[in-house]
């Protein structure tokens, strides 16, 4: 399994629970919005950080990289 900067960026990109390290984590839920009527599904697709990877990710584990063990998952579903 790749475990490179590279891959770390494409699956926080791709993960639904990503959780900036600065932001509370229920920044990583499901909101919504009265003055928009879509739900944010990811705050990574919606960060404003430009800096989005595993790494930067509330749930980052330097030994299993996702605490919440989707790293793996998401690698392989999208085949990284």
């Amino acid at each position: 399994m790749k475990k490179d900067a590279k891959t770390f960026k494409k699956v926080a990109k791709n993960c639904s629970r990503f959780s900036a390290a600065d932001q509370p984590s229920y920044a990583s839920e499901d909101t919504f919005s009265a003055t928009n009527s879509t739900a944010s599904h990811s705050s990574a697709k919606n960060s404003s950080s430009g800096n989005v990877s595993c790494k930067n990710c509330s749930h980052y584990d330097p030994k299993k990289v996702c605490s919440l063990d989707l790293y793996q998952e998401i690698v392989e579903n999208h085949n990284f």
